[in-house]
């Protein structure tokens, strides 16, 4: 027996951890195994995956899967071939600075079989960060290592802009389909329909690889409940540098309750709901994602927030 294994990536900020929500929410009854890796000493990605599903999810925290974290996805990726009789099907969630397909030889792991590499594409923020001297680099190869481009954020623009994105990307991706229907990949990732299979006969999984050195990450805790109008303060004084930002927040206001806070595109989104099981409740975790050529500015950057948090050490990049 075989499990099919689906890469998901995209940039940051791009909708990854929202569809891969979506999936788990439509999978009625379908067992789904997670790999949710994510660039930072802190796995937020993880956290929030799993408030909403008890299903298995493998931390991979502090590095990219495709980069620094290779051992760590092969230890993951062995621990749950030997358990494939638990779940129906494995969808890795690739950090938003990985490159999906390098991460896609895994599918020829003993115990799995490839269901193809799906990436996310904002289309606010996608062309804009495919032209930038830092990143664009990874956006542009994150998109031509797709099987299946989802554009995200659609209801925010008109029809046109859809079209004149999904052309572009077209441009960009001229082997890989291109959606604009959440349902429709929904639906397809759930009935083993969504992709040609990966070609993984003739690639090795990688062994090494360089840190993603055109970010840096900062992480920021607090062991006790923070004041949510600080919060909305610090929101209001954004860096333009930011280009992701995204944390778990525990408020005096709500004490028994999250705050969940993403900044993406020049766009913020602070949504309260229930604590999951097993969290505590108290302490807060908010990272902050950069360009690495803005790394010298980190006081700069960090000011609003260090008012109520505090910097946590756990490697390079905190």
């Amino acid at each position: 027996m075989t499990v099919p294994m689906l890469l998901l990536g995209g940039y940051l900020g791009a909708g990854k951890t929202t569809l891969l929500n979506e999936i788990l929410a439509a999978a009625d009854g379908e067992r789904v195994a997670l790999l949710v890796n994510d660039f930072g000493a802190a796995n937020i990605d993880a956290a929030l995956v799993r408030a909403r599903r008890g299903d298995d999810v493998v931390e991979l925290a502090n590095g990219c899967v495709c980069c620094t974290l290779v051992d760590g996805m092969a230890a993951s990726v062995e621990k749950l071939s030997t358990r494939l009789d638990d779940f129906d099907r494995l969808i890795v969630e690739v950090s938003g600075v990985g490159d999906p397909r390098q991460v896609a030889a895994w599918a020829g792991h003993p115990g799995f079989r490839p269901a193809g590499v799906v990436v996310c594409a904002d289309v606010l923020t996608v062309r804009q960060r495919a032209t930038d001297r830092w990143v664009g680099d990874t956006v542009r190869r994150q998109l031509r290592g797709a099987d299946l481009v989802l554009l995200t954020r659609t209801d925010l623009v008109d029809t046109d802009r859809v079209g004149e994105i999904e052309h572009w990307v077209r441009g960009i991706a001229p082997d890989a389909e291109v959606s604009a229907d959440r349902r429709d990949v929904v639906r397809r990732i759930l009935t083993q329909a969504v992709l040609p299979a990966v070609a993984v006969e003739a690639v090795e999984p990688p062994t090494e690889g360089p840190e993603p050195a055109d970010h840096v990450t900062w992480t920021l805790t607090s062991a006790e409940p923070v004041d949510l109008d600080a919060v909305t303060a610090a929101l209001a004084h954004v860096d333009p540098a930011v280009i992701r930002m995204k944390g778990v927040l525990h408020t005096r206001q709500t004490p028994h309750r999250r705050t969940v806070l993403q900044v993406a595109g020049g766009r913020a989104e602070v949504v309260t709901e229930p604590i999951g099981a097993g969290q505590t409740g108290r302490e807060s975790t908010l990272v902050v994602i950069c360009a690495a050529a803005e790394a010298g500015r980190r006081e700069e950057i960090l000011a609003p927030w260090l008012a109520f948090l505090e910097p946590f050490s756990a490697g390079p990049g905190t």
